[in-house]
């Protein structure tokens, strides 16, 4: 936020630097986001910026949400790190949150089952099936999923999906981030069962 305020304001950090009595390595180290300013060195920064010392409090619209028109989407390749052929296509369906605690994404298992390797990450991982037939392998144990069906696994279990039948299928995985989330959701149970 500063960095971009600055900029607009045509100003170096050396000379907002001059302009506030501050020094161009906390300047560069409040850009970058590796130090957090008092409410005094603002309010130096704000009188030198010509703004309000709100102004650095305020939540922009991508703190908040995110929208994510389909045309506008990125599809990634994923290959696999012994033979570099593809495993999967990944669509983005958001980039840009601001300390997101989650990253949802299509797959498209695109990699024959031989070829594609088990893999591991930090975090949590779901899954839910929108098309197609899917073999899930997690830490050697073998499930068998067609649309509709779901899992949900740690991502330190060695995983894999891959297509079964001739047709590619498509999954919604949702990655959570560790570290990122501490709330707890509040639903009312409306099991399907009863």
């Amino acid at each position: 936020m500063l960095k971009q305020l600055r900029k607009q304001s045509g100003l170096t950090q050396k000379r907002l630097a001059k302009g506030t009595g501050l020094s161009s390595a906390l300047l560069s180290r409040i850009e970058n986001g590796l130090a957090v300013p008092s409410i005094p060195t603002l309010e130096l920064i704000s009188r030198t910026l010509k703004v309000e010392i709100g102004y650095f409090f305020k939540e922009t619209k991508g703190d908040r949400f995110m929208i994510s028109p389909c045309a506008k989407r990125r599809i990634i390749l994923s290959r696999n790190h012994y033979n570099k052929k593809p495993a999967y296509e990944l669509e983005l369906l958001t980039e840009g949150m601001k300390d997101p605690f989650m990253e949802p994404f299509i797959v498209s298992s695109v990699g024959r089952e031989e070829e594609v390797e088990a893999r591991t990450h930090d975090g949590q991982e779901f899954m839910y099936v929108l098309e197609g037939r899917i073999k899930l392998n997690l830490d050697g144990e073998v499930f068998l999923l067609k649309k509709g069906d779901a899992a949900y696994w740690n991502g330190v279990v060695r995983h894999k999906v891959t297509s079964t039948g001739g047709k590619v299928a498509k999954s919604l995985h949702v990655h959570l981030i560790p570290g990122r989330w501490t709330g707890t959701f509040h639903f009312e149970d409306r099991n399907r069962m009863g």
